[in-house]
């Protein structure tokens, strides 16, 4: 069930996020050599992403959906900003979505992995196993949303891309 119920600790928290996420995507994006105009639409792009999917996760949304949706939001609207601003898409998507990468899921499936191939008793490498399963999941899961939400919408709006807007 959705909740729509927000705490001011709730709302801080998506603001933090969102906050971080606005400084990680032109970050990653000088990695690359984008342009220093786009800078600015990168940040407010990624905090946008970003802030969606903690939007989405405080109203008990599922972290693959919300991810989804979030991944969704950002290639809508550089569909429609991309062409504006003569840059092709991805140079805004991508490092918008960077802070949506499952490191912490991944890195915990790791660990689960390591204990699973370390440990002796039985009984605590269930335990591990079922980490390594249940992290390993939900980091492709993730991985697998942020694909085709970056993918999808081009393909509906594949009209406005070589037209005038």
């Amino acid at each position: 069930m959705l909740n729509f119920a927000f705490t001011s600790e709730v709302w801080l928290n998506i603001l933090f996020q969102a906050l971080a996420a606005g400084f990680i995507g032109p970050a990653f994006a000088m990695l690359f050599t984008v342009p220093t105009r786009f800078l600015a639409l990168i940040a407010l792009g990624s905090a946008l992403t970003r802030g969606v999917r903690a939007l989405l996760e405080a109203m008990n949304v599922e972290i693959v959906v919300a991810t989804f949706l979030a991944c969704c939001v950002c290639s809508l609207i550089f569909i429609y900003f991309g062409p504006k601003l003569h840059a092709p898409r991805p140079i805004f998507t991508v490092p918008c979505i960077i802070s949506l990468i499952p490191g912490v899921h991944a890195y915990h499936a790791l660990l689960a992995l390591m204990q699973v191939i370390d440990n002796s008793d039985v009984a605590q490498s269930t335990i591990y196993i079922h980490e390594l399963f249940h992290r390993g999941m939900l980091s492709l899961g993730i991985i697998s949303a942020i694909a085709v939400g970056i993918a999808i919408p081009p393909l509906f709006f594949y009209k406005y891309r070589h037209t005038k807007l």
